[in-house]
């Protein structure tokens, strides 16, 4: 079915006079140029009576070259309709008139376009995509139980919980680490096994909550280790891993 000349649509919003009858026929029982019209109206309507000013000779040429640039759906044969309405027959092209601005032009060629990829869209029955809902603050992202390196003995818990707009709050607690002198330090190492972060100090309870990136938990830095460190000022980890668990 052929649709309406994009200067037939803007000149029916700014000189519905000049436009042959069998375009406005045309454009009362086809829903994608009535649409079109209707945009363009709105568009007409917000600039008011301010003047006009001529855009670049070669606008309607760029609009057109983006808009045609982008990838089509093809549309499968559409079923015979049952409505009254007849198919709608070819609309003979009018000439070009002076009195339709190019900027309106171009933006019914645009808005016809646009229409038309819609439309094929929908013939194809494409689904459309679902929202994607963010995760609601206060519910775990992962969690682990932490063992001993040398047995399957616990050593606690660790939850990951989403905080904020990318923040996950860590909650370490742990039991059974040993009294060996030095302090207990939370690390995050990466599944890939070559790098870690630290994340912090346990207080003396061996309990502790740290606030961390949530890039960090969806980069790999999943592996949770509590470490026994010296008090000697190196902030390297010592090597002593009493508890590890994997964030899942």
């Amino acid at each position: 079915m052929a649709h309406a000349d994009v200067d037939d649509l803007a000149a029916l919003v700014i000189e519905p006079a000049d436009v042959p009858d069998p375009v406005r026929r045309h454009v009362d029982g086809c829903s994608r140029c009535s649409a079109t019209v209707e945009a363009l109206t709105t568009t007409r309507g917000a600039l008011g009576s301010d003047p006009l000013v001529a855009p670049p000779a070669d606008l309607r040429a760029r609009v057109m070259a983006e808009a045609l640039s982008r990838p089509t759906a093809t549309a499968t044969p559409a079923e015979t309709g049952t409505g009254e309405t007849p198919p709608s027959a070819p609309v003979p092209l009018a000439s070009r008139r002076r009195g339709v601005p190019v900027w309106l032009a171009s933006a019914a060629a645009v808005l016809a376009l646009v229409a038309g990829l819609g439309v094929g869209r929908m013939s194809v029955g494409e689904p459309e995509a679902a929202p994607v809902e963010p995760e609601p603050t206060g519910s775990v992202l992962a969690a682990t139980s932490l063992t001993a390196l040398d047995s399957d003995a616990p050593r606690g818990a660790v939850e990951a919980v989403n905080d904020a707009d990318d923040v996950v709050t860590v909650s370490v607690r742990a039991t059974e680490l040993g009294d060996e002198p030095g302090f207990h330090e939370v690390w995050l190492i990466n599944v890939d096994g070559e790098r870690m972060v630290a994340l912090g100090i346990l207080a003396r309870s061996d309990n502790g909550t740290f606030e961390v990136p949530r890039r960090l938990i969806e980069e790999g830095y999943r592996i949770v280790d509590i470490s026994v460190e010296p008090d000697d000022g190196d902030p390297t980890h010592s090597g002593v891993s009493l508890a590890r668990g994997e964030l899942v």
